[in-house]
């Protein structure tokens, strides 16, 4: 939740600049069905919760949900930031990789930011683990209980949030400079517009 808050404001920042966040509507993404499908399949197993699914079946879906992430940042590839984006789910997915299908959390972070543990056998997409593989790829960051959407965080989330928000600003930008209208020729300064017949 914390990097769908945060790539928001990033994206909010741009009418800052002047930007026109409307131009983000012109933005053609490559089989965008993709992603929302991944996006889908985690609310399904992480906050609805099915019952029928194993831990293990929840371990390879979420996986799964990252290749599935992968594929569509290669095939959309040309857009600004999507470098960026694809090294934070890289980061992130490496560590999950590591661990079992769950991103490790610093027990320290998670303390700080006032989570509760999760119970005996419920899966978690990140979970306390004192004894973590990549665990510097993990939710090392947090934001302290005493704060709005106290949560945990890693590089990763943060390289994807930066992403986000360098694709509005460019886009925006690039859009922009797309959309507007020539500017006049050396000739048509000098001469100025031909008379209009009455």
């Amino acid at each position: 939740m914390i990097v769908v808050v945060a790539t928001t404001l990033g994206i909010l920042s741009v009418k800052l600049r002047g930007g026109k966040l409307k131009r983000l509507a012109q933005v053609e993404l490559r089989h965008i069905w993709i992603i929302w499908v991944a996006i889908i399949v985690q609310t399904l197993i992480f906050q609805i919760r099915l019952p029928f699914l194993s831990e293990t079946a929840v371990e390879v879906i979420h996986i799964g949900t990252y290749v599935a992430s992968f594929i569509f940042l290669w095939l959309n590839r040309h857009i600004p930031g999507a470098v960026l984006i694809g090294l934070g789910a890289g980061a992130n997915a490496a560590a999950i990789f590591a661990n079992g299908g769950v991103m490790p959390a610093s027990p320290h972070a998670w303390e700080r930011a006032g989570l509760p543990v999760a119970a005996e056998g419920q899966f978690e997409n990140s979970n306390l683990n004192d004894d973590a593989h990549l665990a510097f790829l993990g939710d090392i960051f947090y934001i302290p209980e005493s704060w709005p959407l106290n949560n945990v965080f890693s590089i990763g989330d943060i390289l994807i949030v930066v992403g986000g928000t360098y694709f509005a600003h460019v886009w925006c930008r690039r859009a922009h400079a797309t959309n507007a209208w020539p500017a006049p020729t050396a000739t048509e300064r000098v001469e100025g517009p031909e008379p209009v017949a009455v």
